[in-house]
């Protein structure tokens, strides 16, 4: 059931009206990704916490789209995001 809808205070001889509409607050990134320094051949994990759960979440690395793969583990618990890079290279930097 939603609070939105059309509101009336009726006194008989007047009426006040109010159209209310909810909406729902914008997730927000709570806590930042670190800047992380790691050795080659070692997996690096990212993670950021989200203001909620179950959110669609986009990874990037220099503006192109990460997918999952043997290279990149994607997943969320809760409302955490986390990336994990396997087998760092020079490259990932």
């Amino acid at each position: 059931k939603t609070d939105a809808g059309l509101y009336t205070c009726d006194i008989g001889t007047d009426v006040a009206k109010s159209k209310v509409s909810v909406q729902e607050k914008p997730t927000e990134v709570t806590k930042q990704l670190e800047d992380k320094t790691s050795a080659v051949g070692q997996d690096i994990s990212l993670s950021c916490e989200l203001s909620k759960p179950n959110v669609s979440i986009r990874w990037y690395k220099d503006g192109k789209a990460i997918r999952k793969s043997q290279k990149y583990d994607l997943h969320q618990e809760g409302t955490r995001a986390i990336l994990i890079i396997h087998d760092s290279t020079i490259k990932d930097s």
